[in-house]
Protein backbone atom coordinates (compact mmCIF):
# COMPACT_ATOMS: atom_id res chain seq x y z
CA UNK A 1 0.00 0.00 0.00
CA UNK A 2 2.91 1.73 -0.20
CA UNK A 3 4.89 4.11 2.94
CA UNK A 4 1.93 5.83 4.56
CA UNK A 5 3.05 7.17 7.89
CA UNK A 6 0.66 6.36 10.83
CA UNK A 7 0.06 6.81 14.40
CA UNK A 8 -2.09 4.34 15.61
CA UNK A 9 -2.44 5.38 18.93
CA UNK A 10 -6.21 4.63 19.57
CA UNK A 11 -6.02 4.84 23.19
CA UNK A 12 -4.65 8.46 23.21
CA UNK A 13 -7.49 8.77 20.33
CA UNK A 14 -10.20 7.55 22.37
CA UNK A 15 -9.69 9.06 25.53
CA UNK A 16 -9.59 12.46 23.88
CA UNK A 17 -13.38 11.88 23.51
CA UNK A 18 -14.18 8.94 26.12
CA UNK A 19 -11.74 9.79 28.62
CA UNK A 20 -14.26 9.09 31.69
CA UNK A 21 -16.13 6.01 29.93
CA UNK A 22 -15.14 2.69 31.06
CA UNK A 23 -13.38 0.85 28.39
CA UNK A 24 -12.72 -2.40 30.35
CA UNK A 25 -14.41 -4.17 33.27
CA UNK A 26 -12.15 -7.16 35.30
CA UNK A 27 -15.02 -8.99 36.84
CA UNK A 28 -12.49 -10.90 38.87
CA UNK A 29 -10.96 -8.24 40.31
CA UNK A 30 -14.38 -6.43 39.93
CA UNK A 31 -12.06 -3.74 38.99
CA UNK A 32 -13.12 -0.73 35.89
CA UNK A 33 -10.72 0.72 33.88
CA UNK A 34 -11.82 3.90 32.26
CA UNK A 35 -10.22 5.19 28.61
CA UNK A 36 -8.63 7.64 30.02
CA UNK A 37 -6.69 4.93 32.69
CA UNK A 38 -6.14 3.06 29.51
CA UNK A 39 -4.52 5.62 27.93
CA UNK A 40 -2.27 6.78 31.18
CA UNK A 41 -1.48 2.86 31.54
CA UNK A 42 0.03 2.55 27.85
CA UNK A 43 1.79 5.53 28.18
CA UNK A 44 3.59 4.36 31.85
CA UNK A 45 4.64 1.32 29.91
CA UNK A 46 5.52 3.13 27.10
CA UNK A 47 7.68 5.14 28.67
CA UNK A 48 9.59 2.66 30.89
CA UNK A 49 9.72 0.20 27.88
CA UNK A 50 11.99 2.92 26.18
CA UNK A 51 13.66 4.42 29.41
CA UNK A 52 14.46 2.03 31.64
CA UNK A 53 14.56 -1.41 29.15
CA UNK A 54 15.84 0.58 25.83
CA UNK A 55 13.08 -1.11 23.52
CA UNK A 56 13.30 -0.34 19.89
CA UNK A 57 10.80 -0.09 17.06
CA UNK A 58 10.90 -3.91 15.75
CA UNK A 59 11.41 -5.51 19.43
CA UNK A 60 9.17 -8.27 20.66
CA UNK A 61 7.15 -7.83 23.65
CA UNK A 62 6.18 -11.39 24.48
CA UNK A 63 2.84 -12.10 27.09
CA UNK A 64 2.08 -15.53 28.66
CA UNK A 65 -0.57 -14.57 31.05
CA UNK A 66 -4.25 -15.57 31.26
CA UNK A 67 -6.66 -12.53 30.43
CA UNK A 68 -5.61 -9.48 32.69
CA UNK A 69 -5.72 -5.36 31.99
CA UNK A 70 -1.84 -6.12 31.29
CA UNK A 71 -2.51 -7.66 27.93
CA UNK A 72 -4.44 -4.03 26.80
CA UNK A 73 -1.84 -1.66 28.56
CA UNK A 74 0.70 -3.79 25.55
CA UNK A 75 -1.70 -3.95 23.12
CA UNK A 76 -1.51 -0.07 23.26
CA UNK A 77 2.37 0.56 24.20
CA UNK A 78 3.24 -1.47 21.37
CA UNK A 79 1.65 0.78 18.98
CA UNK A 80 2.86 4.09 20.99
CA UNK A 81 6.31 2.31 20.68
CA UNK A 82 6.87 0.59 16.70
CA UNK A 83 7.37 -2.39 18.93
CA UNK A 84 5.46 -5.87 18.22
CA UNK A 85 3.38 -7.68 20.75
CA UNK A 86 3.48 -11.05 20.98
CA UNK A 87 1.41 -13.62 22.79
CA UNK A 88 2.22 -17.01 23.94
CA UNK A 89 -0.63 -19.90 24.51
CA UNK A 90 0.82 -20.67 28.45
CA UNK A 91 -0.71 -23.91 28.74
CA UNK A 92 1.65 -25.07 25.39
CA UNK A 93 4.38 -27.82 27.05
CA UNK A 94 7.65 -26.11 28.03
CA UNK A 95 9.47 -27.52 24.22
CA UNK A 96 6.88 -25.62 22.26
CA UNK A 97 7.29 -22.62 24.09
CA UNK A 98 10.64 -22.96 23.86
CA UNK A 99 11.06 -23.54 20.15
CA UNK A 100 8.19 -20.19 19.60
CA UNK A 101 10.16 -17.72 21.95
CA UNK A 102 13.40 -18.64 20.11
CA UNK A 103 11.97 -18.28 17.06
CA UNK A 104 11.01 -14.48 17.55
CA UNK A 105 12.97 -13.79 20.54
CA UNK A 106 11.01 -11.21 22.67
CA UNK A 107 13.26 -8.97 24.15
CA UNK A 108 11.34 -8.64 27.26
CA UNK A 109 8.71 -11.44 28.22
CA UNK A 110 5.33 -10.91 30.12
CA UNK A 111 4.81 -13.24 32.50
CA UNK A 112 2.09 -14.25 35.34
CA UNK A 113 2.73 -15.77 38.63
CA UNK A 114 1.46 -19.06 38.50
CA UNK A 115 3.52 -19.92 35.24
CA UNK A 116 6.69 -19.07 37.37
CA UNK A 117 7.87 -23.00 37.23
CA UNK A 118 7.71 -23.10 33.49
CA UNK A 119 9.39 -20.28 33.30
CA UNK A 120 12.22 -20.52 35.76
CA UNK A 121 12.96 -24.18 33.46
CA UNK A 122 12.85 -22.57 29.97
CA UNK A 123 14.89 -19.15 30.94
CA UNK A 124 18.55 -21.04 30.40
CA UNK A 125 16.84 -22.55 26.64
CA UNK A 126 15.85 -18.70 25.48
CA UNK A 127 17.17 -15.46 25.26
CA UNK A 128 15.02 -12.88 26.52
CA UNK A 129 16.94 -9.86 28.24
CA UNK A 130 14.43 -8.90 30.86
CA UNK A 131 11.30 -11.12 32.68
CA UNK A 132 8.37 -9.04 34.34
CA UNK A 133 5.93 -10.48 36.40
CA UNK A 134 2.23 -8.64 36.06
CA UNK A 135 0.37 -7.52 38.78
CA UNK A 136 -0.61 -9.60 41.66
CA UNK A 137 2.11 -11.48 42.34
CA UNK A 138 3.04 -12.31 46.26
CA UNK A 139 6.51 -12.58 46.18
CA UNK A 140 8.81 -10.68 44.45
CA UNK A 141 10.46 -12.73 41.25
CA UNK A 142 11.91 -10.56 39.58
CA UNK A 143 13.60 -7.57 39.42
CA UNK A 144 10.86 -5.49 37.44
CA UNK A 145 7.51 -6.46 38.63
CA UNK A 146 4.44 -4.73 36.79
CA UNK A 147 4.01 -2.63 40.03
CA UNK A 148 6.64 -0.93 39.47
CA UNK A 149 5.95 -0.03 35.98
CA UNK A 150 2.58 1.44 37.09
CA UNK A 151 4.87 3.25 39.84
CA UNK A 152 7.07 4.98 37.02
CA UNK A 153 7.46 8.76 36.85
CA UNK A 154 6.69 9.42 33.62
CA UNK A 155 3.24 9.65 32.23
CA UNK A 156 3.38 11.93 29.82
CA UNK A 157 2.11 11.15 26.42
CA UNK A 158 4.20 8.69 24.45
CA UNK A 159 4.70 9.04 20.43
CA UNK A 160 8.01 7.47 20.72
CA UNK A 161 7.97 6.39 16.86
CA UNK A 162 6.37 6.86 13.59
CA UNK A 163 4.99 4.10 11.54
CA UNK A 164 3.73 2.70 8.28
CA UNK A 165 0.31 0.68 7.47
CA UNK A 166 2.16 -2.43 6.96
CA UNK A 167 4.69 -2.05 9.98
CA UNK A 168 4.40 -5.51 12.01
CA UNK A 169 1.97 -4.53 15.45
CA UNK A 170 1.20 -8.24 16.29
CA UNK A 171 2.22 -11.87 15.84
CA UNK A 172 -0.40 -13.98 16.62
CA UNK A 173 0.05 -17.94 16.27
CA UNK A 174 -2.25 -20.33 13.98
CA UNK A 175 -4.02 -22.94 16.28
CA UNK A 176 -1.04 -25.38 16.67
CA UNK A 177 -3.71 -28.46 16.12
CA UNK A 178 -0.13 -29.78 14.86
CA UNK A 179 3.38 -28.89 15.36
CA UNK A 180 4.70 -25.84 16.64
CA UNK A 181 2.31 -22.97 16.06
CA UNK A 182 3.24 -20.81 13.17
CA UNK A 183 3.61 -16.93 14.48
CA UNK A 184 1.15 -14.93 11.61
CA UNK A 185 2.65 -11.41 11.41
CA UNK A 186 -0.50 -9.00 11.77
CA UNK A 187 0.34 -5.45 10.76
CA UNK A 188 -1.53 -2.24 11.86
CA UNK A 189 -3.31 -1.96 8.64
CA UNK A 190 -4.85 -5.43 9.10
CA UNK A 191 -5.71 -4.37 12.59
CA UNK A 192 -7.76 -1.38 11.86
CA UNK A 193 -9.29 -3.05 8.54
CA UNK A 194 -10.46 -5.72 10.43
CA UNK A 195 -11.33 -3.80 13.41
CA UNK A 196 -13.59 -1.38 10.93
CA UNK A 197 -15.22 -4.43 8.76
CA UNK A 198 -16.83 -5.48 11.94
CA UNK A 199 -18.08 -2.18 12.84
CA UNK A 200 -19.72 -1.03 9.78
CA UNK A 201 -20.22 -4.78 8.99
CA UNK A 202 -22.30 -5.93 12.54
CA UNK A 203 -23.28 -1.91 13.11
CA UNK A 204 -21.60 -1.96 16.63
CA UNK A 205 -21.63 1.44 18.32
CA UNK A 206 -20.16 3.00 21.74
CA UNK A 207 -23.45 1.47 23.75
CA UNK A 208 -22.66 -2.12 22.56
CA UNK A 209 -20.19 -4.18 25.11
CA UNK A 210 -18.69 -7.97 24.67
CA UNK A 211 -17.92 -10.16 27.10
CA UNK A 212 -14.82 -11.82 26.41
CA UNK A 213 -14.64 -16.03 26.55
CA UNK A 214 -12.08 -16.66 24.68
CA UNK A 215 -8.05 -16.46 25.04
CA UNK A 216 -5.67 -12.95 24.68
CA UNK A 217 -3.13 -15.52 22.72
CA UNK A 218 -6.02 -16.41 19.50
CA UNK A 219 -6.85 -14.03 16.96
CA UNK A 220 -10.56 -13.72 17.94
CA UNK A 221 -9.65 -12.84 21.21
CA UNK A 222 -8.48 -9.88 20.17
CA UNK A 223 -10.35 -9.33 16.74
CA UNK A 224 -13.84 -10.24 16.94
CA UNK A 225 -15.58 -7.76 19.16
CA UNK A 226 -13.03 -7.12 21.55
CA UNK A 227 -10.88 -4.41 19.47
CA UNK A 228 -13.98 -3.32 17.13
CA UNK A 229 -15.73 -2.06 20.53
CA UNK A 230 -13.10 -0.14 22.04
CA UNK A 231 -12.81 1.67 18.83
CA UNK A 232 -16.10 2.26 19.10
CA UNK A 233 -16.29 3.65 22.46
CA UNK A 234 -17.99 0.38 23.95
CA UNK A 235 -17.04 -1.86 27.12
CA UNK A 236 -15.03 -4.81 27.29
CA UNK A 237 -15.83 -7.30 30.13
CA UNK A 238 -12.70 -9.52 30.95
CA UNK A 239 -11.86 -12.48 33.71
CA UNK A 240 -9.10 -14.82 33.53
CA UNK A 241 -10.29 -17.47 31.63
CA UNK A 242 -13.47 -19.13 30.69
CA UNK A 243 -15.36 -21.54 33.29
CA UNK A 244 -19.27 -22.11 32.32
CA UNK A 245 -20.78 -21.36 35.36
CA UNK A 246 -19.11 -18.10 35.84
CA UNK A 247 -19.60 -17.08 32.39
CA UNK A 248 -23.27 -17.85 32.98
CA UNK A 249 -23.15 -15.50 36.08
CA UNK A 250 -21.36 -12.35 33.80
CA UNK A 251 -23.85 -12.72 31.20
CA UNK A 252 -26.78 -12.12 34.10
CA UNK A 253 -24.77 -9.18 36.10
CA UNK A 254 -22.87 -7.33 33.01
CA UNK A 255 -25.08 -7.75 30.36
CA UNK A 256 -22.95 -7.91 27.24
CA UNK A 257 -25.07 -6.85 24.28
CA UNK A 258 -22.92 -8.88 21.34
CA UNK A 259 -20.57 -12.28 22.49
CA UNK A 260 -18.65 -14.93 20.47
CA UNK A 261 -17.47 -18.33 21.36
CA UNK A 262 -16.59 -21.56 19.94
CA UNK A 263 -18.51 -24.90 19.82
CA UNK A 264 -16.68 -26.42 23.08
CA UNK A 265 -17.44 -23.91 25.90
CA UNK A 266 -20.90 -23.41 24.14
CA UNK A 267 -21.51 -27.09 24.51
CA UNK A 268 -19.82 -26.30 28.66
CA UNK A 269 -22.59 -24.09 29.06
CA UNK A 270 -25.43 -26.23 27.89
CA UNK A 271 -24.21 -28.71 29.95
CA UNK A 272 -24.48 -26.65 32.95
CA UNK A 273 -27.37 -27.51 35.48
CA UNK A 274 -27.95 -23.10 35.74
CA UNK A 275 -28.07 -22.98 31.99
CA UNK A 276 -31.60 -23.15 31.38
CA UNK A 277 -32.73 -20.19 34.16
CA UNK A 278 -29.65 -18.07 32.92
CA UNK A 279 -30.73 -14.44 31.50
CA UNK A 280 -29.45 -13.88 28.44
CA UNK A 281 -32.19 -10.83 27.83
CA UNK A 282 -29.14 -8.18 26.97
CA UNK A 283 -27.77 -10.13 24.01
CA UNK A 284 -28.65 -8.89 20.70
CA UNK A 285 -26.82 -11.99 19.33
CA UNK A 286 -23.92 -14.40 19.71
CA UNK A 287 -21.77 -15.69 16.83
CA UNK A 288 -19.99 -19.26 17.03
CA UNK A 289 -16.75 -19.98 15.27
CA UNK A 290 -12.90 -21.77 14.50
CA UNK A 291 -14.76 -24.75 14.15
CA UNK A 292 -18.33 -26.23 13.01
CA UNK A 293 -20.84 -25.29 15.64
CA UNK A 294 -23.44 -28.34 15.88
CA UNK A 295 -27.15 -27.75 15.45
CA UNK A 296 -28.01 -29.10 18.98
CA UNK A 297 -25.92 -26.44 20.67
CA UNK A 298 -27.81 -23.67 18.27
CA UNK A 299 -31.11 -24.76 19.14
CA UNK A 300 -30.54 -24.21 22.84
CA UNK A 301 -29.89 -20.86 22.47
CA UNK A 302 -32.75 -20.47 19.93
CA UNK A 303 -35.03 -21.73 21.97
CA UNK A 304 -33.69 -19.24 24.69
CA UNK A 305 -34.72 -16.43 22.19
CA UNK A 306 -31.46 -15.53 21.45
CA UNK A 307 -30.24 -15.25 18.50
CA UNK A 308 -27.08 -17.70 17.67
CA UNK A 309 -24.92 -18.19 14.50
CA UNK A 310 -22.15 -19.44 13.19
CA UNK A 311 -19.35 -17.34 10.95
CA UNK A 312 -16.13 -17.69 9.79
CA UNK A 313 -12.57 -16.85 10.23
CA UNK A 314 -8.95 -17.30 10.48
CA UNK A 315 -6.10 -15.65 11.72
CA UNK A 316 -4.46 -15.09 8.03
CA UNK A 317 -6.99 -14.07 6.17
CA UNK A 318 -8.59 -11.81 9.17
CA UNK A 319 -10.77 -12.98 10.91
CA UNK A 320 -13.47 -11.02 10.33
CA UNK A 321 -14.52 -12.88 7.23
CA UNK A 322 -18.13 -14.34 7.00
CA UNK A 323 -21.10 -13.64 8.76
CA UNK A 324 -24.46 -12.68 9.08
CA UNK A 325 -25.67 -9.30 9.63
CA UNK A 326 -27.58 -10.71 12.88
CA UNK A 327 -29.64 -7.90 13.74
CA UNK A 328 -31.44 -8.01 9.78
CA UNK A 329 -32.42 -11.60 10.12
CA UNK A 330 -35.27 -12.81 12.31
CA UNK A 331 -35.25 -16.00 13.93
CA UNK A 332 -36.44 -18.28 11.04
CA UNK A 333 -34.07 -17.01 8.90
CA UNK A 334 -31.32 -17.62 11.08
CA UNK A 335 -33.11 -21.13 11.66
CA UNK A 336 -32.79 -21.85 8.22
CA UNK A 337 -29.41 -21.10 7.01
CA UNK A 338 -27.92 -22.58 10.27
CA UNK A 339 -25.62 -24.72 8.42
CA UNK A 340 -24.62 -21.34 6.50
CA UNK A 341 -21.44 -18.60 8.27
CA UNK A 342 -22.84 -15.56 6.40
CA UNK A 343 -21.86 -13.33 4.00
CA UNK A 344 -18.80 -11.75 3.10
CA UNK A 345 -17.85 -8.93 5.50
CA UNK A 346 -16.84 -5.19 4.24
CA UNK A 347 -13.41 -4.68 2.48
CA UNK A 348 -13.21 -8.65 1.87
CA UNK A 349 -12.49 -10.04 -1.31
CA UNK A 350 -13.42 -13.71 -1.58
CA UNK A 351 -13.22 -16.59 -4.42
CA UNK A 352 -14.50 -20.21 -4.21
CA UNK A 353 -11.45 -22.10 -6.65
CA UNK A 354 -10.98 -25.40 -7.89
CA UNK A 355 -7.43 -27.17 -8.43
CA UNK A 356 -6.85 -24.87 -11.10
CA UNK A 357 -7.66 -21.73 -9.51
CA UNK A 358 -10.16 -20.90 -11.49
CA UNK A 359 -13.35 -19.78 -9.54
CA UNK A 360 -16.41 -22.20 -9.42
CA UNK A 361 -20.07 -22.07 -9.68
CA UNK A 362 -23.11 -21.80 -7.10
CA UNK A 363 -22.88 -24.64 -4.89
CA UNK A 364 -20.36 -26.26 -6.10
CA UNK A 365 -17.15 -27.49 -3.86
CA UNK A 366 -13.99 -25.39 -3.89
CA UNK A 367 -11.38 -23.78 -1.98
CA UNK A 368 -12.01 -20.50 -0.68
CA UNK A 369 -9.47 -18.27 -0.98
CA UNK A 370 -8.96 -14.20 0.43
CA UNK A 371 -7.99 -10.85 -0.51
CA UNK A 372 -8.13 -7.33 0.91
CA UNK A 373 -6.64 -5.26 3.41
CA UNK A 374 -7.65 -7.54 6.20
CA UNK A 375 -5.33 -9.98 5.31
CA UNK A 376 -1.87 -10.75 7.08
CA UNK A 377 1.59 -10.30 6.35
CA UNK A 378 2.95 -14.12 6.20
CA UNK A 379 4.54 -15.83 9.34
CA UNK A 380 7.40 -14.69 11.33
CA UNK A 381 10.77 -16.51 10.16
CA UNK A 382 9.09 -19.04 7.79
CA UNK A 383 9.02 -18.34 4.07
CA UNK A 384 8.39 -21.51 2.97
CA UNK A 385 5.05 -22.18 4.75
CA UNK A 386 4.55 -17.84 3.88
CA UNK A 387 4.49 -18.92 0.19
CA UNK A 388 2.66 -21.98 0.82
CA UNK A 389 -0.27 -20.19 2.10
CA UNK A 390 0.24 -16.59 0.89
CA UNK A 391 0.35 -16.71 -3.27
CA UNK A 392 -0.26 -13.43 -6.01
CA UNK A 393 -1.95 -11.52 -2.93
CA UNK A 394 -4.19 -14.56 -2.29
CA UNK A 395 -4.46 -15.96 1.17
CA UNK A 396 -5.18 -20.04 0.45
CA UNK A 397 -7.03 -21.61 3.38
CA UNK A 398 -7.37 -25.24 2.37
CA UNK A 399 -10.83 -24.37 3.62
CA UNK A 400 -13.55 -26.04 1.11
CA UNK A 401 -16.52 -24.41 1.12
CA UNK A 402 -19.47 -23.20 -1.49
CA UNK A 403 -21.77 -20.76 -2.18
CA UNK A 404 -25.07 -20.83 -2.75
CA UNK A 405 -27.55 -18.32 -4.96
CA UNK A 406 -27.96 -16.17 -2.55
CA UNK A 407 -24.65 -15.31 -2.05
CA UNK A 408 -24.15 -17.43 1.62
CA UNK A 409 -21.71 -19.38 1.90
CA UNK A 410 -21.11 -23.06 3.38
CA UNK A 411 -18.14 -24.14 4.99
CA UNK A 412 -17.88 -27.96 4.08
CA UNK A 413 -13.93 -28.79 5.43
CA UNK A 414 -10.53 -28.61 5.29
CA UNK A 415 -8.87 -30.44 1.89
CA UNK A 416 -6.54 -32.03 4.40
CA UNK A 417 -9.16 -33.57 6.30
CA UNK A 418 -10.92 -35.13 3.12
CA UNK A 419 -11.02 -38.65 2.33
CA UNK A 420 -11.31 -40.12 -0.72
CA UNK A 421 -13.92 -43.72 -0.83
CA UNK A 422 -13.69 -45.15 -3.78
CA UNK A 423 -13.06 -42.54 -5.59
CA UNK A 424 -15.25 -39.88 -4.14
CA UNK A 425 -14.28 -36.69 -2.35
CA UNK A 426 -16.21 -37.14 1.81
CA UNK A 427 -16.25 -34.06 4.06
CA UNK A 428 -16.26 -35.27 7.79
CA UNK A 429 -18.10 -31.97 8.99
CA UNK A 430 -20.90 -33.00 7.11
CA UNK A 431 -20.66 -36.31 8.43
CA UNK A 432 -20.17 -35.43 11.54
CA UNK A 433 -23.16 -32.72 11.98
CA UNK A 434 -25.61 -35.35 11.01
CA UNK A 435 -24.09 -37.81 14.01
CA UNK A 436 -24.54 -34.88 16.50
CA UNK A 437 -28.49 -35.34 16.16
CA UNK A 438 -27.82 -38.83 18.03
CA UNK A 439 -29.52 -38.74 21.21
CA UNK A 440 -26.20 -40.47 22.71
CA UNK A 441 -23.63 -38.35 21.40
CA UNK A 442 -21.50 -35.87 23.17
CA UNK A 443 -18.45 -35.22 20.74
CA UNK A 444 -17.64 -36.77 17.56
CA UNK A 445 -15.02 -36.25 15.35
CA UNK A 446 -14.74 -37.97 11.70
CA UNK A 447 -11.53 -39.47 9.46
CA UNK A 448 -10.81 -41.65 6.96
CA UNK A 449 -8.71 -44.67 7.29
CA UNK A 450 -7.05 -47.27 5.23
CA UNK A 451 -9.16 -49.68 3.58
CA UNK A 452 -8.09 -52.71 0.98
CA UNK A 453 -11.38 -52.37 -0.93
CA UNK A 454 -11.95 -48.65 -1.05
CA UNK A 455 -8.97 -46.73 -0.47
CA UNK A 456 -10.03 -45.10 2.64
CA UNK A 457 -13.48 -45.35 5.04
CA UNK A 458 -14.95 -43.49 7.40
CA UNK A 459 -14.34 -44.05 11.21
CA UNK A 460 -16.06 -41.95 13.80
CA UNK A 461 -14.49 -41.04 17.21
CA UNK A 462 -17.09 -40.37 19.68
CA UNK A 463 -17.65 -39.69 23.50
CA UNK A 464 -21.31 -40.34 24.74
CA UNK A 465 -23.83 -38.18 27.27
CA UNK A 466 -23.36 -39.69 30.58
CA UNK A 467 -21.14 -42.40 29.24
CA UNK A 468 -24.04 -44.14 27.31
CA UNK A 469 -23.31 -47.05 25.64
CA UNK A 470 -23.75 -46.65 21.56
CA UNK A 471 -22.76 -49.45 18.73
CA UNK A 472 -21.84 -49.29 15.42
CA UNK A 473 -24.44 -51.15 14.32
CA UNK A 474 -27.00 -48.48 16.26
CA UNK A 475 -24.91 -45.66 14.34
CA UNK A 476 -25.71 -47.34 11.28
CA UNK A 477 -29.44 -47.27 11.60
CA UNK A 478 -29.49 -43.81 12.82
CA UNK A 479 -27.84 -42.50 9.99
CA UNK A 480 -28.89 -45.06 7.30
CA UNK A 481 -32.15 -42.22 5.93
CA UNK A 482 -29.46 -39.22 6.29
CA UNK A 483 -26.23 -39.82 4.67
CA UNK A 484 -25.13 -41.79 1.88
CA UNK A 485 -23.41 -45.42 1.86
CA UNK A 486 -20.11 -44.17 1.29
CA UNK A 487 -20.17 -41.33 4.22
CA UNK A 488 -21.75 -43.40 7.05
CA UNK A 489 -18.55 -44.28 9.10
CA UNK A 490 -17.74 -47.83 8.77
CA UNK A 491 -16.04 -47.89 12.21
CA UNK A 492 -16.78 -46.31 15.31
CA UNK A 493 -14.90 -45.75 18.14
CA UNK A 494 -15.74 -44.57 21.46
CA UNK A 495 -13.85 -42.36 23.88
CA UNK A 496 -13.87 -40.65 27.26
CA UNK A 497 -12.85 -37.19 25.75
CA UNK A 498 -11.91 -35.88 22.33
CA UNK A 499 -8.39 -34.19 22.12
CA UNK A 500 -8.74 -30.01 21.93
CA UNK A 501 -5.73 -27.35 22.07
CA UNK A 502 -6.57 -24.98 25.28
CA UNK A 503 -8.54 -22.32 22.89
CA UNK A 504 -11.50 -25.43 22.37
CA UNK A 505 -10.55 -26.53 19.14
CA UNK A 506 -10.92 -29.60 18.43
CA UNK A 507 -6.98 -31.78 17.06
CA UNK A 508 -7.79 -33.78 14.37
CA UNK A 509 -3.83 -34.62 13.58
CA UNK A 510 -3.88 -36.04 17.25
CA UNK A 511 -6.83 -37.77 16.63
CA UNK A 512 -5.80 -39.22 13.35
CA UNK A 513 -2.83 -40.37 15.19
CA UNK A 514 -4.40 -42.03 18.06
CA UNK A 515 -7.12 -43.57 16.32
CA UNK A 516 -6.11 -43.55 12.87
CA UNK A 517 -6.60 -47.55 12.48
CA UNK A 518 -9.37 -49.63 11.31
CA UNK A 519 -11.85 -50.66 14.06
CA UNK A 520 -14.62 -52.70 14.92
Amino acid sequence: MGATLWNPDYSYFRSRISMNKEAIFDYDAKQGYTYGDLERRSNLLSNYLVDKLDVKKGDRIGFCARNCIEHFDAYYATAKTGTILTTYNQLLSENELVAMINNERPKILFYEEIYKNKIERIKSQVSVETYVVVSGARERLEAVHYEDIMAYSNDKYADHTELDLEDIHMIIHTGGTTGVPKGAMISHRALLFNAVSEVLTLDLNSTDSTYLMLPLFHTAGWNVFTLPVLLTGGRVIINKCFEPKLALDIIAAEKPSVMLGVSTIFRMMINTPEFDEADFSSLKWILSGAAPTPLDIMEKFWDKGVKFAAAYGMTEAGPNNLSFTLDQLNMENIRENYESVGKPMLFNQVKVVDQAGEEVGVDVHGEIIWRGPLIFSGYWNDEIETARTLRNGWVHTGDVAKVDEDGNYCIVGRQKNMFITGGENVFPPVIEKEIYKHPKVHEVCVIGVSDAKWGEVGKAIVSTKSNAHLDREDLKRFLKDKLGSIQIPKYLQVVDELPKNSAGKLQRGIVQQLYGQASS
